[in-house]
């Protein structure tokens, strides 16, 4: 991976999304399903409302809350990065906000992907292994 490398190079596209009405044991569901530990909330027409955490869910659902809504627990207005946003600004948002994810939108505000704490170790493992 390149000095220059943008975020649009490591992101996954193909997402697991919720709504803000869906219910706390739905979004728990899916994300068990698609074992993956953070999921945007998008509106109908794709745009970004906020993201929700497994530990966001498992907080919830440790309460007896599975039929409250994702709107109601999950985080609004995330910290988000563009497809060309270098890859080292996104880890310092990491790092900085000690966040697991970052939701990745196009110019137009529409959610492109996400891209994950996952997907920078994975980055780091075929930088680092030897030839």
């Amino acid at each position: 991976m390149s000095r220059t490398a943008k975020v649009g190079d490591l992101m996954s596209t193909a997402l697991i999304v919720v709504r803000d009405s869906d219910t706390i044991g739905a979004a728990d569901a899916q994300m068990k399903l698609g074992a993956v530990r953070h999921v945007p909330v998008v509106d109908s027409k794709q745009n970004l409302v906020g993201i929700l955490s497994a530990g966001d869910a498992l907080l919830a659902l440790a309460r007896g809350k599975k039929t409250v809504k994702v709107g109601e627990t999950m985080t609004r207005n995330p910290v988000t990065v563009t497809v060309d946003t270098p890859v080292f600004e996104a880890i310092e948002l990491l790092l900085e906000h000690r966040f697991g994810s970052l939701p990745v939108l196009g110019t137009d505000g529409h959610l492109m992907g996400i891209v994950t704490d996952t997907d920078f170790l994975v980055a780091a493992r075929e930088a680092f292994t030897p030839d």
